[in-house]
């Protein structure tokens, strides 16, 4: 660890609810208030860290998907307006004023998870599509990716698909990384594919698990710093436990199809990945992890559960099958780990997009070609 500022959701346990969208919604499903939640900066990681609170909500709101600026001195996260409807906040660290970010405003619209991106806009997911996930006769409402520009107030939409598109990130090279989840003509409990596209929304294609029946979902995956292609994430079933499961290490370029790119699962040094279909697929797997923030190719910070019994703590993991924990509170969920210090800003790829253009070129492929 060379920082020692950590950024850390707290959150309590006492109704046995994490506030953890089910692995077919987003945080618009989830309950609108009595969730007790606190920002917290821990300091001094490497002995008994002092934890500060830095964001405290004025009323029992959800505060969750944190997201820091590339030079540290701001973060973006979700949490519930004061007229009930899911926004986006940020967050000035040195100055400890929050404020809300004017995006979609109408009041049937949520707006939640957002990033930075290099250039200094917002990308953010939003329920203004006004689509439902059919299975629960549309009740779940599907989020999709906008991008906002502060400076002028410019929001536009990017992708336009039957369901959600979730967690996005920045990878080093400028594209953005997320998991957009199929269902027409599909087995649609396993059909979450990493995509990545610009900023533009230009060039969208899979990243992995095109075709793939495994995993049924991969959340919160993150790019591994020092490295072009691995990424770690949180393997999950559909039904089941929501969000969490196991930590997985993949990289494209071993293959793309169920598990042919698995690096590892930590903890299983030197251990075969099995590609096991099965919808409750990690109900009964030990430990659990959520929120994966890594440092290197090897060095991941994350939230875990080592046991049944095990509280919900930061721990330090690494590819050797070290769990070391950095702080834990009884009666809390310690979540969302992130260094507080600044990252490298990746380069900015230039649009693309002719904004009032009537046509477009549509490439059609033989969809009998190719390993799909």
């Amino acid at each position: 660890l060379d920082f020692d500022r950590l950024l850390v959701v707290k959150r309590t346990t006492k109704s046995g609810n994490l506030a953890l969208p089910q692995n077919w919604e987003s945080n618009s499903s989830l309950p609108r208030s009595g969730v007790d939640n606190t920002l917290l900066l821990l300091q001094d990681l490497r002995h008994a860290p002092k934890a500060d609170t830095i964001y405290q909500p004025g009323q029992a709101v959800f505060v969750g998907d944190v997201a820091l600026h590339f030079e540290a001195g701001r973060f973006l996260f979700s949490s519930v307006a004061s007229d009930h409807r899911w926004a986006v906040f940020e967050h000035d660290l040195g100055a400890g004023t929050t404020r809300e970010l004017p995006l979609i405003p109408d009041r049937d619209v949520d707006n939640y998870t957002a990033c930075y991106l290099p250039d200094e806009s917002i990308l953010f997911t939003s329920t203004a599509p006004f689509v439902g996930v059919p299975c629960v006769r549309g009740a779940s409402h599907v989020a999709q990716l906008y991008r906002f520009w502060p400076n002028s107030g410019k929001i536009r939409r990017l992708t336009f698909d039957q369901e959600h598109d979730w967690c996005p990130t920045v990878m080093p090279d400028g594209r953005v990384l997320y998991l957009r989840w199929e269902y027409s003509d599909l087995p649609h409990y396993v059909a979450r594919i990493l995509f990545t596209m610009n900023p533009d929304g230009t060039n969208q294609r899979e990243y992995y698990g095109s075709g793939s029946y495994w995993p049924n979902a991969f959340f919160y995956a993150k790019p591994m710093p020092g490295h072009p292609r691995k990424v770690v994430g949180v393997v999950g079933g559909h039904h089941g436990v929501p969000r969490m499961g196991e930590l997985v290490i993949l990289d494209p370029a071993l293959g793309r199809f169920e598990a042919d790119g698995v690096v590892q699962r930590i903890p299983g040094f030197g251990r075969k990945v099995e590609p096991i279909i099965r919808d409750n697929l990690v109900d009964a797997s030990w430990p659990k992890f959520l929120h994966p923030f890594p440092l290197s190719e090897k060095y991941v910070l994350t939230a875990c559960k080592p046991g049944e019994k095990s509280l919900w703590g930061i721990y330090l993991v690494d590819v050797f099958d070290n769990l070391t924990l950095i702080r834990q509170d009884p009666g809390f969920a310690l979540l969302e780990p992130v260094p507080a210090q600044p990252t490298p800003r990746p380069p900015v790829i230039p649009d693309t997009v002719k904004e009032g253009e009537t046509n477009a070129c549509l490439q059609i492929v033989d969809i009998y070609q190719g390993p799909g």
